[in-house]
């Protein structure tokens, strides 16, 4: 790999107006200065399309989209047709990275000679607080097969697409990479099918990625149309691995009941109906007894799975008496 590649940095852009300047200041004084920034305005209300337009203005190297509204996943495709970079980066417009970012997970991806690499994240709060998030991956060098199988299991490698980097090359012609658009979660679509394309992926504990936890982020707030697209897109990833002839059916039992089992925890916080955990958790008993015969599967974690498959809103009680769920 060479020492000076071009790398695209991808910003989709929507309803962040007091956030933005932060966001392109981090990226514009990075130390690695051979970037391609493509801020995607993704039909936004307020003066972010103005402020893109200011910043391109400015650094010759920052190109801005402007589309009508379509959501992050159709934000960040638009973004990737039009890069040209021989490395890809993704960088959430709220949040903001070490000024090292960049040519870290570069260096990372050189020496190592990967086709990818992340970093781990600092979570930022509205009311000043910052958490070193814990990583949940050990660093060092990954054979793609091993880092797909932890995935599966939640054990590793989950996660958004920001604070990675990726050869660009797997995201371009017409059979490149996309994001799933019209549901939230669609990150893990892409990384089932850029662990299923490479050879090996670096990781690094150190915490250059700066996550903004807004209290208005789709990623918190009430339940809507989305509060279960987690099932949906678990669902397209199996689909795509069984297509593709992936023969670790344990895995993906496991990943496909994990993924209702994350639905309702995220439902027991935003103290969803009875009606509506018992609807999910009904979903989740037929697909409960391959991973009982998972031996890979401590007692503990099937012993979580059959309650919440036959007892959610006992679960969802005995949480909130241990103060687990707020």
């Amino acid at each position: 790999m060479a020492q000076n590649e071009l790398v695209s940095v991808i910003v989709p852009v929507y309803g962040v107006e007091q956030y933005l300047d932060r966001c392109i200041k981090s990226i514009v004084s990075q130390t690695y200065s051979n970037l391609e920034i493509i801020l995607v305005d993704d039909g936004s209300p307020d003066g972010c399309p103005r402020m893109c337009d200011d910043w391109a203005s400015r650094d010759t190297r920052i190109k801005v989209v402007h589309k009508v509204n379509g959501g992050l996943a159709s934000a960040r495709n638009a973004g990737l047709e039009s890069m040209t970079g021989d490395l890809v980066t993704f960088i959430d417009s709220d949040d903001w990275v070490e000024p090292d970012y960049v040519s870290s997970l570069h260096q990372w991806m050189t020496e190592h000679q990967t086709e990818a690499a992340m970093c781990s994240t600092c979570i930022e709060y509205d009311d000043g607080r910052s958490i070193k998030e814990r990583p949940a991956t050990p660093s060092g060098r990954w054979n793609a097969d091993e880092a797909l199988h932890h995935f599966l299991y939640h054990q590793g490698f989950t996660g958004a697409v920001w604070g990675r980097m990726f050869l660009a090359e797997i995201f371009k012609g017409k059979n490149g990479i996309r994001f799933f658009e019209g549901l939230n979660s669609e990150d893990y679509y892409v990384h089932v099918q850029v662990l299923s394309q490479i050879t090996s992926i670096y990781v690094d504990e150190r915490h250059l990625y700066h996550y903004s936890r807004r209290a208005d982020s789709i990623t918190t707030g009430a339940i809507d149309s989305h509060s279960c697209d987690e099932i949906q897109v678990a669902d397209l990833c199996i689909d795509y691995l069984s297509n593709i002839g992936y023969s670790d059916m344990s895995a993906l039992d496991y990943f496909r009941i994990q993924s209702r089992a994350d639905v309702l925890f995220s439902l027991f916080r935003k103290h969803a109906s009875r009606s509506m955990l018992v609807s999910i958790s009904r979903g989740m008993r037929t697909l409960l007894k391959p991973v009982l015969r998972d031996n890979t599967i401590s007692a503990g974690q099937k012993l979580r799975l059959g309650m919440m498959a036959f007892a959610p809103y006992l679960v969802y009680r005995l949480q909130r008496l241990t103060n687990r769920i707020n």
